[in-house]
């Protein structure tokens, strides 16, 4: 990351090692994203709570350009590679958002090898009630990634407040208890007769 990264606040949380589709469509937006395509650069995805701007944040890298009209609006895909935390902002020139920031990594590298497999068999639980079929993709990803909360995290129907606490977590084992709960309440609404089947399909993270 350089000291100062283009911000681009969403209604969206993108998680370390997370691909998310993203449609730019806004002037100061297309331009921002070109000059990262340019300079082969990334950018800063924050989420926008109550329309404040959330502190801490993904670095992102672009994958791909998806397609891309004439009017210059374009669909692209992003993964997220680290966080970081603001530390001050301004605007750029072209009316987008900059801000210098400091790294903002786990303070322990400790994992639970009992609470991650507990975690793994609570979420197959919940996708089986409700009959939902994860593509191999998702798997494959989850068995590569080291820190696997965020994989879980991607299908687990967290509301945009819960996906930005757990991005603000900073030990493996505290965000593979905060879904833990979080499944343990979700299996028993489902056990209520409330599905949970759109909210875990309709988290928008790629496989």
């Amino acid at each position: 990351m350089n000291d100062t990264i283009p911000i681009f606040p969403l209604s969206l949380v993108v998680f370390p090692f997370s691909k998310v589709p993203l449609h730019i469509f806004e002037e100061r937006y297309k331009k921002m994203i070109n000059k990262c395509l340019f300079e082969k650069t990334g950018f800063g995805v924050v989420s926008l709570i109550l329309n404040e701007i959330s502190k801490i944040g993904s670095y992102v890298e672009i994958v791909s350009v998806e397609s891309r009209n004439e009017n210059g609006e374009m669909d692209i895909i992003v993964r997220g590679t680290g966080r970081f935390k603001i530390l001050k902002t301004t605007h750029h020139p072209d009316g987008y958002i900059v801000a210098t920031f400091a790294e903002y990594s786990d303070v322990s590298d400790e994992i639970s090898v009992q609470l991650l497999k507990e975690l793994r068999e609570n979420f197959e639980g919940i996708i089986n009630k409700i009959n939902f079929t994860l593509e191999d993709t998702f798997w494959r990803n989850y068995d590569e990634t080291e820190l696997k909360s965020y994989k879980i995290a991607e299908k687990s129907g967290l509301n945009l407040k819960q996906r930005q606490k757990l991005l603000t977590l900073r030990k493996e084992n505290e965000r593979i208890y905060f879904l833990l709960e979080h499944l343990t309440k979700l299996d028993k609404k489902i056990s209520e007769r409330v599905t949970a089947g759109a909210i875990i399909m309709g988290d928008g993270y790629i496989n």
